[in-house]
């Protein structure tokens, strides 16, 4: 999902996840939940609580772990967006749990 504009920004990071890639997200997580749209807009409350620093950056981690439980596909897209410290881990395993 990582868009070929991106940025390295030190040893050991990822490239810089951009908008485009965001959006392209976003389309990806609607698609998946287009017969369950309370999923996606539980989804999308969580960006805006998070964006309006209702939640803090953990919150929101444990938030959409649960939200996509079961998702590995969208799990791995969000930690796109993370820094690698931070990312969503063992969600291949099984549920999600075990960050």
């Amino acid at each position: 999902m990582v868009g070929g504009g991106s940025k390295h920004v030190g040893e050991g990071s990822k490239p810089k996840a951009n908008m485009d890639d965001a959006y392209a997200y976003l389309r990806a997580v609607r698609a998946k939940f287009l017969n369950d749209s309370k999923k996606y807009d539980d989804f999308v409350a969580v960006m805006n609580n998070f964006k309006a620093r209702r939640i803090d950056k953990d919150g929101c981690i444990k938030e959409v772990e649960q939200l996509l439980k079961g998702h590995r596909d969208l799990i791995s897209g969000f930690n796109a967006f993370l820094p690698k410290c931070l990312e969503i881990k063992n969600y291949y395993i099984g549920a999600g749990e075990g960050r």
